[in-house]
């Protein structure tokens, strides 16, 4: 499958943050923003590949170590340092060009790529609140997702914590079970959410395939897609800039400006904040983890992805 960490994931990652980045560009200049399937975006597809990972990592964490400090800790580590630095460094930017927000931008927010990171802290949160409470954490949080829609009777969507938690709960319940990863099973959940998608319940049917699909791709070690380990974790920094960097571009250079030509410097800009990122803030944020006991970290080590 794979040895550890040459897997698939820190690629996946990187596509998602790509996909994100891409369709920002299209919504940012004005211009429309392509969509997939239904009303989904790349960028919505991006996110979703996000929480699914999420879920699938962050569960392996909780069942390495079960400890709820050292659990905050390492989340925190993982999202706090480079947004604190990512913010006034923002902030600088914008004020040293003479900018005065992006009123006369189509979108006006300096930062809208931000309103997702809450939705991951709560799932966190939800995860760690049945970890501490039940011993199937997994499980009761993916029942008590669908138990959501179930009693409520709202339509899926309604709720963004509930819909984006139910891709991490679908991660979370892949990483638990290592049975409903299986080749048969991920067929059968990509026919079954295919089967949902015509049925015009498009965001649970994208539930069956996204998460399956991307735990199959991500646990898999693939030339290729394996090596972009190698220069380190560049998607939270894309994930974090390119939005501002955007903004910036059209304020200076105008939305009537060709969209490749937007793309490219977008491209290089943010690629460029997101390795300093990793490299001066993330990865040194990450030796500071508090390190799981050695007998329960190598009780529980077969078959895990590395924890980013």
């Amino acid at each position: 499958m794979n040895d550890g960490s040459r897997n698939n994931f820190d690629a996946l990652r990187l596509i998602g943050a790509l996909l994100v980045l891409i369709s920002h560009q299209f919504a940012l200049s004005g211009r429309w923003e392509p969509r997939w399937v239904g009303d989904h975006s790349f960028g919505n597809l991006g996110v979703l590949i996000f929480f699914s990972i999420s879920g699938y990592l962050v569960t392996s964490s909780w069942l390495k170590d079960p400890n709820v400090l050292r659990f905050a800790a390492r989340r925190t580590l993982r999202m706090g340092p480079a947004l604190c630095v990512s913010i006034p460094v923002t902030v600088l930017v914008i004020a040293a060009l003479g900018l005065q927000g992006f009123p006369e931008n189509p979108r006006h927010l300096t930062n809208g790529s931000l309103w997702t990171i809450p939705y991951e802290v709560y799932c966190y949160a939800l995860l760690l609140t049945a970890g501490v409470t039940t011993r199937r954490p997994s499980l009761v949080l993916a029942l008590g997702i669908f138990g959501y829609f179930a009693f409520s009777g709202l339509q899926l969507g309604e709720s963004i914590l509930a819909y984006f938690g139910l891709y991490f709960a679908a991660g979370s319940l892949l990483r638990t079970y290592p049975f409903l990863r299986g080749p048969l099973l991920t067929l059968l959940f990509l026919i079954t959410g295919c089967a949902l998608v015509l049925l015009d319940q498009t965001k649970l049917g994208l539930a069956f395939i996204v998460a399956p699909l991307t735990i199959a791709i991500g646990l898999r070690s693939w030339i290729g897609l394996r090596d972009v380990s190698s220069i380190g974790d560049l998607s939270y920094g894309i994930y974090i800039y390119a939005w501002p960097v955007q903004q910036i571009e059209v304020a200076l250079m105008g939305r009537q400006t060709p969209y490749l030509e937007l793309l490219s410097i977008t491209l290089a800009v943010t690629l460029l904040l997101a390795a300093a990122s990793w490299h001066l803030v993330e990865k040194n944020a990450l030796r500071l983890k508090p390190h799981s006991p050695p007998g329960k970290a190598q009780a529980d080590s077969a078959n895990v992805a590395p924890e980013r």
